[in-house]
């Protein structure tokens, strides 16, 4: 008996629906359970009208604005395994090098077994379960710091929830998963998980020590209603999808070779060339050279005084890449090549002590592709 809920007596397990480049579905006939969850959360929430008439004050009813809605918020540590994104969307085979707009039909249903707290881990038969169903990614974000554990967030939107009793449950025992009590993650992140050398960064952050990264993509989804029935006739997905990248470095000597500390000839500064601007006011129209904004080609100085646009400020190629546990396991995530600036803050270096930094967001829209290898591509295992 479960006189309380904590860690060590639940368990995710997650079905997906899938749907080909033709259109055909493919809805899989068991659930699997992605390993390093850390939370999952759920929000219900219903809204209505209320009706009045005239001659009394008090409420004469109430109509139902909008379906009810579930929103599921899972949390994963970034461990070497595969990205929770990747599990909910199909697994490898479905969104390996696949843009997120080719993967917008797909769904899942999520199945939280809740047991006994004084069992050794969870297995066996579930005493109760919370199962959510048509549940369709809306956000996705992964966070990357320099200390602690790395994590990726997962928000999704659908109309069902219900609480299982043990006599109807879908996942039954949880059998296979967690490797009976005693699972070990292939390869906790590390700030040095992340292959700076083989990464494309943008300017101002590729030659400086960096200090976080951080990504997330929304998926924005509007339910479409019709008359005659009180369900959805379709959860449709609202374009574009804004990708949001965010960078800190320290403010100091650009670096020539990563991992070796400058030396004392290194000028203190932060990429001075890169995010400089000249607004010319009064100009009534500006030449088309002063509008080029081709990636890495620079303006001069006398071309910024002018009111050229920097070459921070143009379209740049963002590429991440993680390493697992062996040479052959590794995440990249691929955020295109116009991802464009839209902030530079400095900030720090004060008199309490804190090292000054330099904070950059670049935004870019629709591209968001991940690709795996080894231990990110192998898929979660099947449970029953």
């Amino acid at each position: 008996m479960a006189k309380r809920v904590f860690y060590g007596s639940t368990h995710l397990a997650i079905r997906r629906t899938t749907y080909t480049a033709a259109g055909v579905k493919e809805a899989a006939t068991s659930f699997v359970a992605p390993r390093g969850i850390q939370s999952v959360g759920f929000n219900t929430s219903v809204a209505f009208e209320p009706i009045f008439q005239m001659g009394q004050t008090e409420l004469y009813g109430r109509t139902e604005s909008q379906s009810p809605e579930v929103e599921a918020t899972i949390s994963k540590a970034f461990d070497g395994t595969q990205p929770l994104y990747t599990t909910i969307m199909g697994g490898n085979d479905a969104v390996n090098t696949k843009q997120p707009t080719e993967l917008v039909l797909n769904h899942c249903e999520l199945d939280m077994g809740i047991y006994s707290e004084n069992v050794p881990f969870a297995s066996g038969t579930p005493e109760s379960a919370i199962y959510c169903s048509g549940m369709y990614l809306t956000n996705v974000s992964m966070t990357f710091p320099i200390d602690g554990m790395a994590t990726e967030e997962i928000t999704l939107i659908g109309d069902t929830k219900r609480h299982l009793s043990s006599s109807n449950l879908n996942v039954s025992t949880f059998n296979g998963a967690g490797q009976g009590g005693s699972g070990t993650a292939p390869a906790p992140y590390q700030r040095w998980s992340m292959n700076v050398e083989g990464s494309t960064l943008p300017s101002g952050v590729k030659n400086y020590a960096i200090q976080s990264v951080s990504v997330s993509m929304g998926m924005g989804r509007e339910a479409l209603q019709e008359i005659g029935t009180r369900g959805k006739y379709c959860r449709y997905p609202t374009y574009p999808f804004e990708v949001t990248t965010d960078f800190e470095v320290i403010v100091g000597g650009e670096m020539t070779t990563r991992g070796t500390e400058p030396d004392g000839t290194t000028i203190a500064a932060i990429n001075i060339e890169g995010y400089d601007f000249v607004n010319e006011i009064g100009l009534a129209c500006f030449s088309a050279d002063k509008y080029d904004i081709t990636p890495g080609v620079a303006p001069s100085d006398t071309n910024i005084l002018a009111g050229h646009i920097d070459v921070g400020f143009r379209d740049q190629e963002i590429k991440l890449i993680f390493c697992g546990s062996g040479t052959t396991d590794n995440l990249t995530i691929d955020l295109g090549k116009k991802c464009r600036a839209t902030s530079q803050n400095y900030s720090g270096g004060d008199t309490g002590g804190d090292n000054a930094t330099m904070s950059y967001s670049f935004q870019s829209y629709n591209e968001f592709k991940l690709t795996h290898a080894g231990t990110f591509a192998t898929d979660a295992t099947a449970v029953s």
